[in-house]
C-alpha cells in the first residue's frame, strides 16, 4: 500500500497514484484513509472549500539568488498520504492561493486560464472538472459513461480535447486510454486498449496534437513501465525506449521528454537516442521527482527532498541556479506541479 512505503518513496507522478488507485478501485478513498471528497454534481459551479496555504521558502546561501522566470505554478500538497489539496503559487513561492482540498492529477490548460482536476463526481465516478486559477467557478462533469472511471487531465495542444485513463473495476478489457471534449467531457472516444488488464495513462500531447504520449504500466508492479506513444487515432501504438521508465512531459520544442527515475530527473529524447540525467550541482538534495518544465523550456519544476521534507524547487536543465520554492512542515509534500506562462 501507499501508506507503508518510505518517505522517499513517497512522491510520485499523477499517473502512479492513479494507478495504484485504480487496483483499489478509489482514487480519493484508499486503504490508507484518505478521505472522499464530492466537489459537486455535474456542470455546476461551486465555491470551494478553503485550503491552509503553504508556507514560502527562503532559499538557503547555496541557491539562485538571480531572477526567476515568470508565469505561475500549480500543484498539489499532501498530508501523511491522507489529505490532498491544490494550489497555485508564482515560481518564486509568492502569492500562493488555494483552489480545493482535492486535485491531483491537474494539469494548466494550453492557454492558462483553467486547471483540469480529476475527482469524484456526483455518481462517484472519477472525472475531470475545471476551475479558474484564481479558485473560482469550478465545475464537475459527469462521466459520459456510468460504469467508466476516467482520469483526465492532459490537455491537447489547441485545448479542445483531454486525454484519460479509463478503467472499469467489472471489465478490464476496457482498460485504456480514451480522450473527451474538454469544454463538457463529451465525446468519449477510446484510443488504446491495455493487454493483460494493464493501465495505459496518457501524460502529454505532442505539439501538433496528432499524438499521444503515455505509460503503459503492469500492476502490481510499477516499476513494470513502459514509455508509449500513439497515434490519436489509436494507430501507431510503439515504446520509445527499452527501458523501464515512466511517461513524462514533453519539452515546449517537441524534442524532449523530461521524466524521472531512481530519485534522478532523466531527459529522453522523442526519436531515441542518449537518456541523460540532470545533474543538480547545489542544494544538498537527495532526491528529485515529478518534474515538469517551464514554458519556455529552460527551467524545471519538480519535487525534491534535501533533508526530511519535499518541497518544490526550479532549476534550470543543465542544472543550475536551483532555488527552492515552498517549505514543507514535516508531514506535508507536494508534488505534480505543472507550470504555465500566465501569471505575473
Amino acid at each position: 500500500m501507499v501508506c507503508e512505503r518510505n518517505q522517499s518513496d513517497r512522491i510520485r507522478v499523477p499517473w502512479r497514484r492513479l494507478a495504484i488507485s485504480m487496483v483499489a478501485a478509489a482514487f480519493v478513498t484508499t486503504a490508507c484513509g484518505r478521505a472522499t471528497t464530492t466537489p459537486s454534481s455535474a456542470v455546476s459551479a461551486t465555491t470551494p472549500r478553503s485550503v491552509a496555504p503553504t508556507t514560502n521558502a527562503d532559499p538557503s546561501p547555496t541557491m539562485s539568488q538571480l531572477p526567476l522566470p515568470g508565469g505561475r505554478l500549480v500543484y498539489a500538497q499532501w498530508i501523511h498520504e491522507e489529505i490532498g489539496s491544490l494550489f497555485t503559487t508564482n515560481p518564486d513561492g509568492t502569492d500562493t492561493t488555494p483552489l480545493l482540498p482535492v486535485g491531483d492529477p491537474h494539469r494548466w490548460s494550453p492557454d492558462g486560464r483553467h486547471i483540469s482536476v480529476v475527482a469524484e463526481n456526483s455518481v462517484g465516478r472519477l472525472f475531470v472538472g475545471l476551475i479558474d486559477p484564481d479558485g473560482s467557478h469550478y465545475v464537475q462533469f459527469d462521466s459520459p459513461d456510468p460504469t467508466l472511471d476516467l482520469g483526465c487531465f492532459a490537455w491537447s495542444p489547441d485545448g479542445s480535447r483531454l486525454a484519460c485513463e479509463g478503467w472499469d473495476d467489472t471489465d478490464l478489457t476496457r482498460n485504456g486510454m480514451y480522450t473527451v471534449r474538454a469544454s463538457d467531457g463529451g465525446d468519449l472516444v477510446r484510443v488504446t486498449t491495455c493487454p493483460n488488464s494493464c493501465h495505459d495513462i496518457p501524460t502529454d500531447y505532442s505539439r501538433d496534437g496528432a499524438q499521444i504520449i503515455f505509460t503503459r504500466v503492469r500492476l502490481p508492479d510499477e516499476a513494470d513501465a513502459d514509455l508509449m506513444v500513439v497515434n490519436v487515432d489509436g494507430g501507431g501504438v510503439r515504446p520509445l525506449t527499452d527501458k523501464k521508465i515512466g511517461g513524462g512531459r514533453l519539452s515546449p520544442d517537441g524534442k524532449t521528454i523530461l521524466t524521472d527515475s531512481k530519485g534522478s530527473l532523466l531527459l529522453v529524447p522523442i526519436d531515441g537516442g542518449e537518456i541523460r540525467t540532470i545533474e543538480i550541482s547545489d542544494g544538498g538534495l537527495e532526491t528529485a521527482l515529478s518534474p515538469s518544465w517551464s514554458p519556455d523550456g529552460e527551467w524545471i519544476v519538480f519535487s525534491g527532498r534535501a533533508s526530511k521534507s519535499f518541497d518544490l524547487y526550479v532549476v534550470r536543465v543543465d542544472g543550475t541556479q536551483l532555488h527552492q520554492v515552498t517549505d514543507t512542515p514535516i508531514g506535508k509534500y507536494e508534488d505534480a506541479a505543472d507550470w504555465t506562462a500566465a501569471g505575473p
